[in-house]
Order: structure tokens, then sequence, then C-alpha cells
């Protein structure tokens, strides 16, 4: 319901991620939160949807290869996906078949594909950093899900190669400590911090 009071407030966050940066808008967002079960993933795939609204071309990322959950959001396969691209040696028309529309939410995806027995080693190569850069070439903003920081390393190393970072909290429920700790792990790669949303 694009009337709704939830639907205005992500409208407010996406005012504030295109104002966040001088000169220009941010090309690449990671979307993170400290634990698990926080609302990371609802709270990406709805930026990404109130980005596209805009008219931009922009495309999610389902970098969570522990816990993938974006291609069951939007009911669509998983059988190819970043893993997939990660572990092969694909050309830029190679990479760009993979991705997959949805027309309603006019956005792109690549869902995370099967599961590794190494994610942090995929998200750390240098075949990841190569790809963001690859994507934010043929999209307005690329928007990534993570894994929980203070559990795994994955999204830390992702936020070494995004404009900024969302940190995600679930109000009433995750501790300051722990909140603090992200913001450091996330301080100590060089990431950029947007700010955080109260889920």
């Amino acid at each position: 319901d694009s009337r709704s009071s939830v639907a205005e407030a992500y409208r407010q966050l996406r005012t504030s991620i295109l104002l966040s940066t001088a000169g220009h808008a941010p090309k690449s967002l990671l979307i993170t939160s400290s634990l698990p079960a926080e609302g990371k993933t609802t709270t990406a795939v709805n930026t990404a949807i109130s980005l596209a609204q805009t008219g931009a071309k922009v495309l999610v990322i389902d970098a969570d290869m522990r816990r993938p959950r974006l291609h069951s959001i939007f009911n669509v396969s998983n059988a190819q996906g970043l893993s997939t691209i990660l572990s092969s040696d694909m050309d830029e028309h190679e990479v760009l078949n993979v991705l997959q529309y949805e027309k309603e939410a006019k956005l792109y995806l690549l869902p995370s594909g099967p599961v590794p027995p190494n994610p942090a080693e995929l998200i750390g190569s240098e075949q990841m950093s190569l790809l963001m850069k690859q994507l934010q070439g043929v999209f307005t903003h690329v928007v990534v899900d993570s894994p929980p920081i203070a559990s795994f390393t994955d999204g830390v190393l992702i936020a070494s190669m995004v404009d900024g970072v969302i940190l995600v909290v679930h109000s009433g429920k995750s501790s300051r400590q722990v909140v603090r700790r992200s913001k450091q792990f996330l301080q100590e790669v060089g990431a950029r911090v947007f700010g955080v949303v109260l889920n």
C-alpha cells in the first residue's frame, strides 16, 4: 500500500540515502544488521523498490549466502546467482544473463545462488570487488543485503566495496553494546556508515 505509513517511512529513508553523499547520490549501498532477524532483508528490498520508483535502474543483490531469502520473497529461481558468478569465470554478458527482472517492482535481482562451502572466501575475493565495479557501471543503484556483521565477516568485507552502509537495528531488542561493536567493525575497514534504521 503506497499510502501506508510504512511506505512513507521508506520514502523518507530513500530521500536520506539520496542526499547522503555530496556531488551525486550513492551508487552502491550495503544494508546489514548486527544480529539475525533485525529486518535487514525487508529493509533492503523495500529500499530498493523505493529507489526504483524514482525511475532509477536498481539491482538488489542477496549476498547472504548462509541464509538467502531474496529468491523466496520474489518467488524466483535460486539455481544461479552470486555464488555461481563468483565461482566461475564469466564475462559481462554472462553475468548480466544471471540477473532476473521483477516486473511489478521494476527491480533487477541477483539471488545468492547455491549455498557455497566458503561464503566469506567468495565475498572477500578480487572477483567480488570487480563484480561490484562492473554492476555499478550498469545500474543507477546497487543495493546489497548481507549476513549480520556481528556473526560473520561477509558484511564487513562488502562494506569496504560500497559507497555507504545502513545498519538496521531492531528497536527494543538490539543491545547498544552489540550495535557499537558493529559500528566499530565497519569503521575499522574504512566503511562509511550513512546511518541507522531503527526498525
